[in-house]
């Protein structure tokens, strides 16, 4: 690949898989740190860059139990809610991300949570004001940066049935406001799709969309994903790195015209696969899947979508015009209305025009 990252950086370029706890850096955790009461035992921000240094070296489950969970206990209120979207939407505007529809799950922010060791507060909020207090930051993120959000709304796939069903009624009810899909994340090899079928299925008939994590983690990745589909009845696949590797698979996502949201850094960073190879965009691409490059949790991880796309493109040997065709495929896979899909695609189209090597 002969295009450099800082050309790469230069480019339009869309995220539609990207978690909202995922993305916060070290000034803003210092900041919401020393302005919330909860329990740290750093003091100084190269304290907590070490903290989150020792938790990666301790292996992925301390990172995600702990660095998560101190996270998560930042964002417990209203007022930090929308700070952290906020400042999601300048980390879209420093690389220069045109669109992204940002996901996270309220269920971890009521205030009163005690998944990730939360500390605990009075008041509960209910799971539309969680949903509004983020859409606020997103919209006033949207009119200083001139970025374009969407927001899917998360289920965290451990939570009981009946709050899976609580919260896809929440997302119905913000789809005015900018819920433009109900998302299902977290343990997929413990609790596969079939368990939030109800909550799903209340969206059926409704203008919402479905994205699911499916083919990410566990021992049965081609069965969830063929129940996310077919059963959960999803518009867009989370990560599903394994597609590749089975032609009744691709010819299922292309009937469907399924969006494949591919995470290879991420997958690469937890230790699912050991090279960008396994994945298979090339052949993705060569097939016509609608296939698109997302970040997940760049904050989290330490990279940027510019790495990931760089790295892939110098690992799998993608070229510049297979990348274009990654962005557009992520605008055709959008969330959006069809005219903002055309006007994200005219855009793409106007920048790489002449440019392709």
């Amino acid at each position: 690949m002969n295009i450099t990252k800082s050309e790469i950086r230069k480019l339009p370029k869309i995220d539609l898989h990207r978690h909202l706890d995922g993305d916060l850096n070290l000034d803003l955790i210092y900041k919401l740190i020393k302005k919330s009461n909860i329990k740290f035992t750093g003091k100084t921000k190269k304290d907590l860059k070490n903290y989150f240094i020792n938790l990666k070296n301790k292996g992925v489950v301390n990172l995600f139990q702990e660095g998560f969970g101190l996270i998560t206990s930042l964002m417990q209120t209203s007022e930090n809610l929308t700070t952290v979207a906020y400042e999601e939407v300048r980390n879209l505007y420093k690389d220069n991300i045109i669109y992204a529809e940002i996901q996270f799950a309220p269920q971890y922010h009521t205030g009163e949570s005690t998944y990730y060791n939360h500390e605990k507060t009075d008041k509960k909020m209910d799971y539309e004001e969680i949903i509004k207090s983020v859409l606020a930051g997103l919209k006033k993120g949207e009119k200083d940066f001139g970025i374009k959000t969407n927001l899917i709304i998360d289920i965290g796939r451990e939570a009981k049935q009946e709050v899976g069903i609580e919260i896809a009624k929440a997302a119905i009810n913000c789809i005015k406001y900018g819920v433009v899909a109900l998302g299902l994340a977290t343990n997929e090899a413990d609790f596969p799709p079939e368990l939030h079928k109800q909550a799903f299925q209340l969206t059926f008939d409704t203008e919402l969309k479905r994205s699911i994590h499916a083919g990410e983690f566990g021992k049965q990745l081609y069965k969830n994903i063929v129940t996310s589909i077919n059963e959960l009845k999803a518009d867009r696949l989370g990560h599903a790195r394994i597609i590749a590797h089975y032609n009744d698979l691709i010819q299922l996502v292309k009937e469907k015209i399924i969006g494949i949201e591919s995470c290879p850094e991420s997958n690469m960073f937890i230790g699912l696969i050991k090279s960008r190879n396994e994945i298979n965009i090339k052949k993705l691409l060569k097939q016509d899947v609608l296939v698109s490059i997302n970040s997940d949790d760049p904050g989290m991880f330490g990279y940027t979508l510019t790495d990931t796309i760089y790295r892939l493109g110098k690992e799998s040997k993608i070229n510049f015009n297979e990348i274009k065709k990654l962005e557009i495929n992520a605008a055709l896979a959008s969330f959006l209305r069809h005219n903002e899909k055309q006007a994200l695609i005219e855009k793409i189209n106007k920048t790489y025009k002449g440019l392709s090597l």
